[in-house]
């Protein structure tokens, strides 16, 4: 749990103005900031020495969505029906915890002594109403908590398929056979009835898991589309000739009925794909406005002029009208178009 001093809302509200960049923008405004303790692999116990990471929370008021934006700038992206703000803010509950294996990018086998284990924390932010899945690596997923509690007895994942993932860099017009590849695992966490989907870097998403059920036989992910988009640092205002630049492609999970988008970083985002056919071709994404975050670090009491902070950019991606969220560190969250 982390409050924020009245000296730290009054330097919060100072910096509100750096926090639009598009005009016809309604803005996004701070909440709340959270702190989460997330164990390794193999450690059942929290204890002084358990890495903890920082989030800060914002309300995006063109998207009416709350924005979950970790100190790693991986993003997240949640309900704001029941967002309130701080000072007074409740700590996170700690829901359960999940603990997962994933293959290599080329190993058929679990067996293998290059099998990597990740754990990942489920927390609900009673401020929010929103679930918060974070991964050792800082890499957070979050969704509508709804009617969910607590387990009483925490039920393991089950493991569902694998997939591997080509993602081209920008400027990289063709796959090659230098493509670089990413694997990743989806089990179901029955806790939830969500999808939880791994890679082999610890990045995670989350999604509804619906009617899915294990398939009997895997079917190998269908390329939809790709596009690049540039995301301008925070300090920047304008972009540049020397503005980062993203690829990003998106593919079907054909054994859940589900959309993967997947950056050249490896963040990755999962949403339906109910209703969405594969598109003829691949239409470059409009861009809709940019954001400037502050995010604290879990161990910052208060915003000050030396936190860290995140510039991200909002595209709608034509090919599904989907609205994507891209953090200047590469991070992807999405979320049905509106």
């Amino acid at each position: 749990m982390r409050k924020l001093s009245v000296l730290g809302l009054l330097a919060l509200a100072g910096l509100l103005g750096s926090f639009v960049w598009a005009q016809e923008s309604k803005g996004i405004s701070w909440k709340h900031g959270l702190s989460f303790q997330v164990r390794k692999a193999g450690q059942t116990a929290f204890t002084p020495d358990t890495p903890k990471y920082g989030a800060e929370v914002f309300l995006d008021k063109d998207l009416n969505q709350a924005v979950y934006i970790a100190e790693t700038a991986s993003l997240g992206l949640g309900t704001a029906a029941k967002l309130s703000d701080g000072p007074d803010v409740k700590a996170p509950l700690l829901s359960h915890a999940l603990e997962v294996r994933v293959r290599p990018v080329g190993e058929a086998s679990f067996d293998k002594a290059t099998v990597k284990k990740y754990s990942a924390e489920v927390f609900k932010d009673v401020n929010g109403d929103n679930l918060v899945y974070i991964s050792e690596k800082g890499s957070i997923a979050v969704t509508s908590a709804g009617e969910h509690k607590a387990p009483e007895k925490v039920k393991d994942p089950v493991w569902f398929h694998g997939l591997e993932l080509k993602v081209r860099k920008a400027g990289q017009k063709e796959f090659d056979e230098k493509t670089p590849k990413v694997s990743i695992e989806v089990y179901k966490d029955d806790n939830t009835n969500l999808l939880f989907y791994v890679t082999d870097a610890g990045q995670i998403a989350v999604v509804p898991a619906g009617g899915a059920t294990k398939p009997a036989e895997v079917k190998g992910p269908t390329w939809y589309h790709a596009f690049e988009a540039k995301v301008r640092a925070a300090k920047d205002e304008k972009f540049t000739k020397d503005t980062k630049m993203y690829g990003v492609e998106v593919y079907k999970d054909e054994n859940a009925n589900t959309l993967i988008y997947i950056t050249e970083t490896g963040s990755i985002a999962v949403v339906s794909a109910a209703g969405v056919a594969k598109p003829a071709g691949s239409k470059e994404p409009t861009w809709k406005y940019g954001r400037a975050f502050r995010v604290r670090k879990a161990d910052e009491p208060d915003f000050n002029d030396k936190t860290q902070r995140f510039g991200a950019e909002v595209y709608k991606d034509e090919n599904t009208g989907n609205l994507v969220y891209l953090s200047e560190a590469g991070a992807v969250a999405v979320t049905a178009g509106k």
